[in-house]
């Protein structure tokens, strides 16, 4: 029926050349032209009727031959591949053909291939975190500050103070800010806007307005403003001395249920620990996941990079348009760059996530790692949790196959083999569940942490698709 030669290229792709016997062509052209009568009005026939001969002198015969090759290549694609021994990633792309003997060529992407490499030996230190009594005394000071007594001063504002300002800023001509009775504690370790913003208010009086002209910071929200100088009306309204609580009981029982400050230091100590814990591991695994990247040999095909460009757009528009409420288009074009251009620029980004992804998904199937079903109701029932409506549970069921389910199961894989990957990080053994058993590494301490349960998910390559 057909020869199928393949060429392996350097992009990741099999170019398939396929050579069908003359036999084949000729049923094949026949079946064409028929589709064409149904399809064309051909003089002195009705739709259907005309003749072979009739159908390659009206249309002519080339036109037959492509309709007889389009008929082939959908009937025999998956014996093509079969026979190519290719194993696509996604569609064929048409490169050319040749009408005798018919010889198509077409490209095909290849599903991505990874080695890891021995990621076994992986080792990165771990250091248990800690708090020390400043941090506990610095929550603390917070919270005494966030209690504060406000007490109504006739005087000029002093640092310390909490002062009632109307502000209006105005920058490149354009009015930036203009908002009344806005509350603003003067602090030098936290100041409101920047230093300068907050020794401009030092010194006034009720009533009082002074203009001043201040550089933006680096801090500012809209990117175009950092920097931009503005011209600032500032109006005092209301000055307020800050009282602070002490550290005492009282203060326990008024920041949560605490009958005690060293109970409420206790819970500090807690929340801060849980934190750092999150933190560290976090950053723990990012260095263990950019070591196995490293060491990872990763093929894919353009098209693998194309899509994940194509997500970082969507991405990227759902976000401008979000936080600017304008379109990617606009935002771009405010910003000096095409769409193209950003693309490009993106391509880093997407080829960095690109390889992240094969390889954490490598090592879930070298180590057997695997999402249940009752895994995935767990996961639906911390989410709904987390939402706070558990109440509704008995009621809402998750279908574990659903898009809902799927991202559910793929958010508890990744954060399993992002577990697994610390794990073989620290020279841990045998972690029920798991894969292969790894030495425990001499003189390593490992503790229990507690795991984010919003941890990076693992995107999985897409599986076979047709042409």
């Amino acid at each position: 029926m057909f020869e199928v030669t393949k060429e392996l290229l350097d992009s990741h792709e099999a170019l398939l050349e396929i050579v069908f016997e003359e036999s084949t062509v000729d049923e094949a052209k026949r079946r064409a032209a028929l589709k064409i009568s149904r399809e064309v009005n051909i003089p002195g026939f009705r739709k259907g009727k005309a003749p072979y001969a009739k159908v390659l002198q009206y249309v002519g015969e080339p036109t037959v031959i492509q309709e007889a090759a389009e008929l082939l290549m959908d009937e025999a694609y998956p014996q093509i591949l079969e026979k190519g021994e290719v194993s696509p990633y996604g569609p064929g792309e048409y490169v050319s053909m040749q009408p005798s003997p018919l010889t198509l060529k077409i490209r095909v992407p290849l599903q991505p291939t990874v080695e890891l490499g021995d990621y076994h030996s992986l080792r990165e230190p771990w250091v248990d975190p800690s708090v020390s009594g400043e941090e506990v005394t610095q929550t603390l000071e917070q919270m005494r500050e966030e209690h504060a007594i406000l007490e109504h001063v006739d005087r000029p504002a002093a640092m310390g103070d909490e002062v009632v300002v109307d502000v209006k800023a105005v920058a490149n001509g354009d009015v930036i800010v203009e908002e009344n009775e806005i509350e603003i504690v003067l602090s030098e370790s936290r100041p409101f806007l920047s230093h300068e913003f907050v020794a401009a208010l030092v010194g006034m009086s009720v009533d009082e307005t002074k203009q001043v002209t201040l550089v933006l910071p680096e801090t500012v929200e809209e990117p175009s403003l950092r920097g931009v100088e503005a011209d600032f009306t500032l109006t005092v309204k209301h000055v307020h001395e800050r009282a602070l609580p002490n550290v005492d009981d009282a203060l326990a029982s008024t920041v949560g249920s605490f009958e005690t400050v060293a109970e409420l230091e206790q819970d500090i100590r807690q929340r801060i620990i849980r934190r750092k814990q999150d933190q560290t591991l976090a950053e723990y695994r990012a260095k263990l996941s950019a070591q196995l990247v490293e060491q990872a040999t990763v093929a894919y095909p353009p098209l693998l990079l194309k899509e994940t460009l194509d997500d970082i757009v969507d991405e990227a528009s759902k976000s401008i348009e979000s936080q600017r409420k304008m379109s990617l288009e606009d935002g771009l074009r405010l910003d000096g760059l095409t769409l193209e251009q950003f693309r490009e620029q993106m391509r880093p980004q997407a080829e960095a996530r690109i390889r992240r992804s094969l390889a954490l998904s490598k090592l879930a199937e070298l180590e057997n790692v695997t999402v249940s079903d009752e895994e995935v109701v767990q996961e639906y029932t911390g989410l709904m949790g987390r939402l706070g409506v558990v109440e509704e549970l008995s009621s809402r069921k998750i279908e574990v196959d659903s898009p809902l389910g799927r991202n559910l199961r793929s958010s508890a894989l990744g954060r399993k083999v992002l577990d697994r990957l610390a794990s073989i990080g620290r020279g841990e053994g045998q972690v029920p569940g798991y894969g292969a058993e790894v030495p425990k590494a001499n003189g390593v301490d490992v503790a229990e942490h507690e795991v984010d349960a919003s941890a990076g998910e693992v995107e999985t390559p897409k599986s076979e698709a047709d042409a």
